[in-house]
């Protein structure tokens, strides 16, 4: 064996050097490593192994309630219990759903359609695999979490509308947050699952009604069970800020009580001074329970209808013809115009009269004989007002219109009211071409028909400016939210709507109930002075609809009606009569029974 040359030992002695220096490298490195992990951010990972046992919960805050102006709760909150399961695939699930229905009654095919349906909405969100939870299903869950780790017992506060329809259309109803609510920044974040304000109250004071919510941390173990909450982490959810209605809950129901069974109708009953609202319904109506609770496919049949339109607000989101309650306008445009003498005879109205080629007919076929000013309005004459058109100028008429608060929006705290329609010479020259209006069309616009267009509750904010001497209101459905001041709202003076116009108003209104040829007479009440004006709107797609605005007490106003009632006739007939059992209910009388020998009014 020969020896090896001295060259190649020196290459083993250097190997030997470098071998040992890259173990004390590493050495030194894994030494730095423990050194920074053990002692320089000890306090960092001590925290993400206590994280990675902890589990955070969000507690979903509670949303506040809304009562009435008495103090009523019309819309709280109930406990609702789920059982969920956190997930990774469909199988998981789908074994669990049989292991499950060896113990309680439940139909596995169904659940796993509704996982189909859960997964393509929301994802990897935990699936509620008993949604309403009965007390057996909570008990069965937590004795046997060993057998089913993954299912959880979840709270919430689920919306519960006390009323059922009643008031529907005032109060909304709450949905789970949609794709475009799921804000996540700001100090009221929505989540997927959140449940927010839809429509109505709901959703206009959604910023006062919804809450802050809260957190829970779990202890849970490698499997993930829950072995503890641990309490000093805990942040108790803040509860939504009460919202008081000026709604009174009893005369609502009642006002709804008496529009029922009359088809599509609506009505507005407000306080003449300062625009609180009393009672506003609209029929038919929905029960707002049925979006908190699951909703069946009949109540979506029956919601989402289009004849029918239930969900529909009838009393600021519809516009009609206001029909004859708009001569309390043209009365008011005649009289700060001075365009006639009031008293003077103007026409004798035998049911028709001619204008160019045109025949245009009052609503009393055998007419109403010699009219002046304040007989024209009680007994509604159409021919005295057509005779008035002829000198009319439109923007005179639209002009007096916008004074008494048509063609805006009144303000009320409700989402997605219109603003009606009032027609004046720009409207007709872009709708027309530039010059082409005729008179013709004042004929028809002076007695509420043509292309005017109201609100019911435009109506009654008219009504209640008449009665409280000239000033145009604010309608509104709250009166305070918990924690605030009393909501101001404004009044609007009509500078021209006083002295003997506002007198000559006020006493034709009057008469329309209390003269033996007005057209509401039979509604009179003769322990109670109210005033008030019929009107019968034409329809094309129809029978006529019934209008009605009143106000009493006639010599201190204190609250003003306005109610239309869809394709039933005549305004004296359908609707005087709902606001005269209105106005007994509120100032809380019999009435004596309609003298026999007076037939009821029908303009």
């Amino acid at each position: 064996m020969g020896k090896r040359d001295s060259s190649s030992i020196g290459r083993g002695r250097e190997r030997q050097r470098n071998l040992a220096l890259i173990v004390l490298l590493s050495f030194a490195v894994i030494t730095a490593r423990l050194f920074s992990l053990q002692v320089l951010r000890h306090d960092e990972y001590s925290r993400f192994a206590r994280d990675n046992r902890l589990q955070r919960e969000r507690v979903a805050a509670p949303r506040g309630f809304i009562k009435d102006r008495t103090g009523r709760i019309l819309v709280d909150n109930v406990l609702h219990f789920e059982i969920v399961m956190a997930w990774s695939g469909r199988g998981e699930v789908e074994a669990v759903a049989e292991r499950l229905s060896f113990y309680v009654p439940i139909d596995t095919a169904r659940m796993m359609l509704r996982f189909d349906a859960w997964r393509r909405k929301h994802g990897r969100r935990p699936f509620p695999v008993i949604p309403d939870a009965d007390k057996f299903m909570i008990s069965f869950v937590r004795e046997n979490v060993d057998l089913f780790s993954s299912l959880r017992v979840h709270s919430r506060s689920r919306r519960r509308y006390r009323g059922g329809k009643t008031a529907a259309h005032v109060l909304g109803y709450v949905g789970e947050a949609n794709d475009n609510d799921l804000v996540q920044a700001g100090p009221k974040p929505y989540f997927p699952g959140d449940m927010i304000g839809k429509a109505a109250l709901e959703v206009y004071y959604e910023d006062e009604l919804r809450g802050i919510d809260g957190q829970r941390v779990l202890e849970v173990n490698a499997s993930g069970r829950v072995l503890s909450e641990v309490k000093e982490l805990f942040s108790a959810p803040v509860t939504g800020r009460h919202v008081h209605l000026t709604i009174d809950a009893e005369l609502q129901s009642h006002l709804e009580g008496l529009l029922m069974g009359k088809g599509a109708c609506a009505a507005v009953v407000m306080n003449v001074e300062d625009g609180s609202i009393i009672a506003a319904a609209s029929i038919p109506s929905y029960d707002p329970n049925a979006f908190a609770t699951g909703i069946s496919q009949a109540s979506l049949n029956y919601i989402f209808d289009p004849k029918t339109k239930p969900m529909f607000n009838r009393f600021s989101q519809a516009r009609y013809p206001p029909a004859s309650t708009f001569k309390v306008v043209s009365l008011y445009a005649v009289l700060t115009n001075h365009l006639i003498n009031p008293s003077q005879i103007l026409v004798y109205c035998t049911g028709a009269t001619r204008f160019g080629n045109r025949i245009f007919r009052c609503w009393q076929p055998e007419g109403h004989g010699a009219m002046n000013l304040m007989t024209a309005l009680v007994q509604s004459c159409d021919v005295y007002f057509y005779k008035v058109a002829e000198i009319m100028d439109v923007d005179v008429l639209a002009a007096a219109a916008r004074d008494m608060g048509l063609g805006e929006k009144t303000g009320i705290d409700l989402p997605g009211e219109v603003s009606g329609l009032v027609p004046d010479r720009q409207y007709y020259d872009t709708k027309l071409g530039k010059g082409r209006l005729t008179q013709g069309y004042i004929l028809n616009n002076i007695i509420g028909q043509g292309e005017y267009l109201a609100t019911v509750t435009q109506i009654a904010r008219m009504t209640a400016a008449i009665a409280n001497g000239g000033y145009l209101v604010t309608p509104h459905l709250v009166g305070r939210v918990e924690g605030e001041p009393t909501v101001a709202y404004n009044r609007k003076h009509i500078p021209k709507l006083a002295g003997n116009t506002l007198a000559f108003i006020q006493r034709a209104m009057g008469k329309v109930v209390s003269d033996p040829d007005g057209t509401a007479r039979w509604t009179m009440i003769d322990w109670l002075r109210t005033a008030g004006k019929t009107g019968t709107a034409e329809n094309p797609h129809g029978d006529h609809h019934a209008w009605y605005t009143a106000y009493a007490p006639a010599d201190e106003p204190e609250i003003a009606i306005a109610i239309i009632v869809e394709n039933a006739g005549h305004g004296g007939d359908i609707a005087a009569p709902i606001a005269r059992d209105f106005f007994i209910e509120y100032f809380g009388v019999q009435v004596s029974a309609a003298p026999e020998n007076l037939s009821r009014g029908s303009r």
